[in-house]
């Protein structure tokens, strides 16, 4: 499987889970405010895909206006997904994520309001997060 191949090459690198071609882990490593974080993501895919987008599990407690409790709000997730999109290129998103949170649609309407108020807690309170959650120590955990 081609898809595969290039999640094997991301960096750092995908991986099936337990062999698993429809269950991939990995990690996506923080920039911008979230620099030296480590965040594990998982991503599976429905049995229709790719008409169908694939469900991204965000296993690392992040304070992002965008991801809370596990969960992603991107388009490309939902009504903005299309049939030729890639897994590699849903990574890229993620990581485009970090440096660009959008405070406009937002999953933690708490991070998102202390982002538009004041960006300066908000930077603090998510590097906050990177040290107590997000490092190579803290995963699994």
């Amino acid at each position: 499987m081609y898809e595969a191949k290039q999640m094997e090459e991301e960096e750092p690198s995908f991986h099936p889970v337990d062999g698993d071609l429809r269950k991939w882990t990995g990690f996506i490593i923080g920039t911008g405010i979230y620099e030296s974080g480590v965040f594990e993501i998982e991503i599976i895919l429905p049995r229709n895909f790719p008409y169908e987008p694939p469900k991204v599990i965000w296993k690392t407690n992040i304070w992002h206006p965008n991801i809370f409790q596990k969960n992603v709000c991107v388009n490309i997730l939902g009504k903005d997904w299309l049939p030729s999109m890639s897994i590699t290129g849903i990574i890229e998103t993620l990581r485009n994520l970090l440096n660009y949170p959008n405070p406009n649609s937002p999953l933690n309407t708490i991070a998102a309001r202390q982002m538009t108020k004041n960006l300066e807690e908000f930077s603090k309170t998510a590097k906050e997060y990177v040290k107590k959650y997000a490092t190579w120590n803290h995963l699994g955990k």
